[in-house]
């Protein structure tokens, strides 16, 4: 056999009948040992791991030049030369971890441990969060905080760190009591509005690209940033990470005093891209039918026993997705997940699509699923108890899975936006996973970005164009002459002060300020509605301040349009007050929508009302009655009116009007159902935080269906949560 080329070694490994493991081999370490070709060497090597067992004696080259290439995870340890056993124990992780770093996760881990900050871009299948646990294994710091972009990260990083639980207290919460020693992972959010960060000793921005904004009005990054801010001025020691970028906006690195790494090329995991065009130039419905034929290509060749996860733009699309796949009929009905799908059906709707397609082995993964339903659905996924999952963006930018195939249904961000590269390397390279998949597949449907990578800003460090006047609000008294003339026309008027409008980030502050000077013309008019100091305003008094929240908070543009108008937010809430159920709202919301549009369907409505509960109720509402209640009560007392006090509404209604520890167990993987279900058998009382709650269930473990109230399902659900509680 002639000398081999790269590409012809490639394409020897993806024969199945290819045997003669001698010359390609002996061709590799030839080719590597011109030291030309790293990269490409890399990626060889990956792939004839996947066909190891037919090595034979050429395991030895192989591991040779495993450890050549820096990639000592990959090392058999019963047949290492003294060498590399030498290479290995070196490059070993801190022993609770029980892993060995390859050669750049270790370069990055001793610069963190040597007092440097580090802020890394390198691919999916880098291993970066290996670092974060590493970090926490050494027991160096008392005080870590990690702040991961999602929910669904908190909750996996949650899992994975659980078994440091004896040296650090895993707080996730906010309002959570802290120990001695202390783990927080957190949001950016929940950094902000914790007041139990004290004394940061080491901190990490997980996916930090989304410091730099993404639009006008992208109020995510600026409680990214401000949250950065806050860690900053108590520890100037971190660990940034993210995929590929460029690079850092100038100047940032030095004010910084960090340290950009740039691995973009150095991968754990192998891909192959398949590319299906796209040729119709028409509306969406066209083109779907182009997608559709190629999925269903694409389904029918990976089988139903790979691991397969389908990205696409929306939930609603989504959620159709799920629909069409089960129609293809190529995953057969199970009674793998039996329990599941009947308990959905019991508590949302006996004809919810996703419970019909648990039983098939198909879900889909979405924002506005419940906490603890999403998470589930990831760990059934990884379990392979679930063989396809369709998914948005919320859990393909973030969460680890065991998917050997990626399948890009939707070639953009939204309907007008195109996937830009940056975003494209983030979803496919979460094909393939250490020691599963060696190598992994995406197929993607219609063209891949060329855009060149992005460079990532840090507008509160840098002051950039790209900080927003509600960030530097917050940081008014830090701005220079250029930074204070930006923000001019909040610091030089007089109708609310600064505390007030940066107390309520988050809401824009000059939608505050026009809300504020439309109250000083009518607030003799308004006085009597308004004034109620009750958890349960009357009926009118709610009505005027669902009003106020259209009118001038532009509640009905968010949740996707969950609610219409004024009236139809006073009835939601109506209902939530009335602790009216999920499947009671879903039904009411179907039966009325359907009679209007018979394409409506039952997952429409159960979209609408996850959407109203997540998004609205235990989100923006309150926040929004927070900053209605400062704002009244200020302009009341200043034209000597008795004021109103909503605050306990608020904190009534961000926790459906139920004990607030009820709506946290979500994030610690109880269903709200099941939670009101373990409330009778426990002594729970309204003042319990979540620390209360959790001890209350320990202590009353066995004794929880002592009335026979929980399903065998039931049980099982809280079985696996207490294990990472």
């Amino acid at each position: 056999m002639t000398n081999m080329t790269l590409i012809t070694i490639k394409e020897n490994i993806a024969n199945k009948k290819f045997n003669c493991w001698d010359k390609l081999v002996s061709n590799l370490v030839d080719i590597y040992n011109r030291h030309t070709d790293d990269n490409d060497v890399r990626d060889i090597v990956l792939r004839i791991l996947e066909r190891r067992s037919e090595l034979g004696a050429n395991s030895l080259l192989l591991d040779h030049l495993i450890g050549e290439l820096g990639l000592y995870p990959y090392l058999q340890n019963n047949k290492l030369e003294l060498k590399d056993r030498f290479r290995q124990s070196l490059f070993a992780a801190p022993t609770a971890v029980e892993k060995t770093f390859h050669i750049k996760q270790a370069e990055v881990f001793h610069k963190i441990m040597s007092g440097q900050s580090v802020a890394l871009s390198a691919p999916t299948s880098f291993g970066k969060s290996l670092i974060i646990e590493a970090i926490v294994a050494t027991n160096t710091f008392k005080n870590i905080v990690v702040v991961v972009p999602t929910i669904a990260l908190t909750d996996e990083l949650k899992k994975k760190l659980h078994k440091y639980s004896k040296h650090y207290k895993i707080i996730t919460q906010s309002n959570q009591k802290t120990a001695e020693r202390n783990l927080f992972i957190y949001t950016q959010e929940r950094v902000i509005e914790s007041e139990c960060i004290k004394k940061v000793d080491f901190f990490v921005i997980d996916e930090f690209y989304k410091l730099a904004p993404t639009s006008v009005n992208d109020y995510r990054c600026d409680r990214l940033n401000l949250a950065f801010h806050k860690l900053y001025k108590q520890c100037k020691h971190f660990y940034m990470l993210g995929p590929n970028i460029e690079g850092i906006s100038e100047g940032i690195e030095r004010a910084l005093n960090c340290n950009l790494l740039k691995y973009d090329h150095f991968k754990t995991v192998s891909t192959n891209e398949f590319y299906y065009p796209i040729c119709s130039s028409g509306i969406d419905k066209d083109k779907d039918i182009e997608r559709d034929r190629h999925l269903e290509t694409v389904l029918k060749a990976i089988g139903s026993n790979e691991q397969t996860v389908i990205y696409c733009r929306s939930p609603k699309r989504a959620n159709n997705l799920l629909t069409k796949i089960m129609g293809l009929t190529i995953h057969s009905r199970t009674e793998e997940n039996k329990q599941l799908s009947s308990w959905l059906r019991e508590i949302y709707h006996h004809d919810w699509n996703l419970a019909e397609g648990i039983e098939h082995g198909i879900a889909c993964h979405h924002a506005k699923l419940p906490r603890s339903l999403g998470s589930l659905l990831v760990e059934l996924f990884n379990k392979s108890k679930i063989n396809i999952l369709i998914c948005t963006s919320t859990l393909i930018e973030g969460v680890n899975t065991n998917a050997r195939n990626i399948i890009i249904y939707d070639d953009c961000l939204t309907k007008d936006q195109k996937l830009d590269t940056f975003t494209f390397n983030n979803i496919s390279g979460r094909s393939g996973r250490m020691f599963e998949h060696y190598v992994g597949n995406v197929y993607i449907f219609g063209d891949k970005p060329q855009e060149e990578l992005p460079f990532v800003d840090i507008p509160i460090v840098s002051q950039s164009e790209n900080a927003s006047d509600s960030m530097l609000l917050q940081i008014s008294d830090e701005l220079d002459e250029v930074g204070k003339s930006k923000i001019a026309r909040y610091t030089n008027q007089t109708i609310l002060p600064i505390s007030l409008l940066n107390k309520h980030q988050g809401i824009p502050p000059e939608r505050l300020l026009e809300f504020a000077e439309v109250f000083i013309e009518k607030c003799g008019k308004w006085h009597r509605l308004m004034k109620w100091t009750e958890a349960y305003p009357t009926k009118n008094q709610l009505n005027h301040l669902c009003n106020i929240m259209k009118d001038h908070f532009q509640v009905t543009r968010m949740g996707s349009g969950c609610i219409r108008s004024a009236k139809h937010l006073n009835s939601r809430i109506r209902d939530v007050m009335n602790h009216k159920s999920d499947k009671d709202m879903i039904i009411d919301e179907y039966d009325y929508r359907k009679s209007d549009d018979s394409k409506y369907t039952v997952d429409d409505a159960i979209q609408v009302i996850f959407e109203f509960k997540r998004n609205l109720v235990s989100y923006n509402l309150p926040k929004i009655v927070y900053a209605i209640s400062d704002i009244q009560k200020l302009i009341f007392e200043r034209f000597n009116y008795i004021p109103g006090d909503y605050s306990s509404f608020t904190s009534h209604l961000e926790s459906f009007f139920h004990p607030p520890a009820l709506t946290y167990l979500e994030e610690f993987g109880i269903p709200f159902q099941i939670s009101l279900k373990i409330m009778k058998n426990i002594k729970l009382n309204e003042h319990d935080d979540i620390d209360d709650v959790i001890l209350k269930i320990k202590e009353n473990k066995k004794s929880l269906n002592k009335n026979g109230l929980l399903s065998n399902f039931e049980q099982i659900i809280i079985e696996d949560a207490l294990r990472y509680i």
